[in-house]
């Protein structure tokens, strides 16, 4: 197995089991729970992350993200959110699109590290090598959202 493979695998089981364990830790009553409308509640920001890993994987395989902007993208996202009602329906779509996402890493050969992705909203081209952190890097970004919005409800124990 390739280094940076097994170090990408790593990283992302990491962050996401670190995620299961958050949102374990969120009391029943705060599931849905936000300090604002225009904040994410725990269930959203873990459906948000269970879709941005389909869509990045989706990207990283050379598939262009058809939304055009930042905006769009988060008004579409905060619609597909608000599916989201119980820890069971997000830990569902998190595994099965995380499970595709390891698999996908599997049969990514080194030799294509150097291939380029498109990014989303006409940010550029990266590198696969790097990109392929990014749904990683992602879900901890979305991981120390949910353990600020423990604090803003009273939680101060760290999980």
């Amino acid at each position: 197995m390739n280094e940076l493979i097994e170090k990408t695998k790593n990283e992302f089981l990491y962050a996401k089991s670190r995620m299961e364990k958050l949102l374990a830790e969120t009391p029943e009553e705060r599931l849905n729970w936000s300090p604002a409308p225009s904040a994410r509640t725990p269930l959203e920001l873990v459906g948000h992350t269970a879709w941005a890993v389909k869509s990045i994987h989706e990207t990283l395989k050379g598939n262009t993200f058809a939304i055009k902007t930042p905006l769009e993208a988060d008004a579409i996202f905060r619609k597909e959110e608000t599916e989201f009602k119980t820890r069971e329906r997000v830990l569902d779509l998190l595994n099965q699109n995380g499970n595709d996402f390891i698999s996908w890493l599997d049969e990514v050969e080194p030799d294509s590290f150097d291939t380029m992705v498109k990014l989303p909203f006409d940010l550029g081209h990266a590198p696969l090598g790097i990109a392929i952190g990014f749904i990683s890097m992602h879900t901890n970004h979305h991981c120390a959202q949910l353990e600020y919005l423990q604090t803003v409800y009273g939680d101060r124990v760290w999980h």
